[in-house]
């Protein structure tokens, strides 16, 4: 019996309504800043602008936008990895020179909104985001490394908030995300210092989940997303949407959403393909339903 994980009998949000409701978007080929595959039951974006250590202009933000219309109304990956050409540069944060445009405050607002809706959409995506973070991160780079559920960084990579050396704040809603990942104090600190720190640094603190050594990024990045990819679907989405939205809720509202989450995956056909498979000693064959 095929089950829908996305409905609840919590109220919906405004993310959920526009899934529900999204129209079947086109694979995104043609792309000139980013490239996007899937294989084995994960997407693979790469920001692909090594020339400019991956700094992220408009045309970029239009590519993304595109790749996650796709992700969200007709890909059935269970797990992305987010990465960048090159070796040194993760993203150098925004493209100034091309941002050299915005030349009034309603078009530097514009941009920002456009960003942090971009990245609200990346950290929103009904699969778990693996960050292989593959050189540096700074100013805005950070903000989208931020913006991925998992993130594992090379060993020679460096951090850095540095929008407050050039005058600016940050844009690109890392800011929030920062402060509830490493606390006030420290997300303070780095944001009004704009202080590099290596990866060794930001493992301790809680902006690296894990380090490894540079050529071993991606491929960490995907064998982590493969496993998870050859889970059940439905339960990957489950989890992650009970891990997104469960922490808001308290009291019998919380128990009622984590209940229905479980019956709903618990009616699912992949569940008790792998309830029987487990008892015939076999591998399961999950479909997705």
């Amino acid at each position: 019996m095929a089950v829908d994980i996305s409905q609840s009998k919590t109220p919906a949000t405004s993310s959920e309504n526009d899934e529900a409701t999204a129209a079947p978007a086109p694979f995104p080929d043609g792309l000139k800043h980013l490239r996007y595959v899937e294989r084995d039951g994960v997407g693979v974006i790469t920001i692909d602008r090594p020339e400019v250590h991956n700094a992220i202009g408009l045309p970029t933000m239009a590519e993304l936008e595109r790749v996650l219309d796709w992700i969200e109304s007709s890909s059935e990956v269970a797990a992305i990895v987010l990465t960048a050409g090159g070796h040194r540069t993760f993203v150098a944060g925004g493209d100034l020179k091309a941002f050299e445009a915005l030349t009034t405050h309603e078009a530097a607002a514009a941009m920002s909104r456009q960003m942090q809706r971009l990245m609200g959409r990346l950290a929103g995506l009904p699969v778990p985001v693996i960050g292989a973070i593959n050189g540096d991160s700074l100013g805005g780079g950070c903000e989208v490394a931020l913006a991925c559920d998992i993130r594992i960084v090379s060993e020679t990579a460096h951090f850095g908030f540095k929008q407050v050396t050039i005058g600016i704040t940050p844009a690109w809603g890392g800011r929030r995300r920062l402060v509830r990942l490493i606390g006030r104090a420290r997300a303070l600190t780095l944001l009004l210092t704009g202080e590099l720190i290596d990866a060794a640094e930001a493992l301790r603190i809680g902006l690296a989940d894990r380090v490894v050594a540079p050529a071993e990024v991606v491929a960490a990045a995907l064998e982590l997303a493969g496993q998870i990819a050859r889970n059940p679907r439905l339960a990957v989405r489950a989890i992650k949407r009970a891990v997104d939205e469960g922490e808001h809720l308290e009291g019998e509202q919380a128990v009622a959403f984590e209940a229905d989450l479980f019956a709903r995956t618990w009616m699912t056909e992949d569940h008790w393909e792998a309830l029987a498979a487990r008892k015939e000693g076999r591998a399961p064959n999950f479909r997705g339903r």
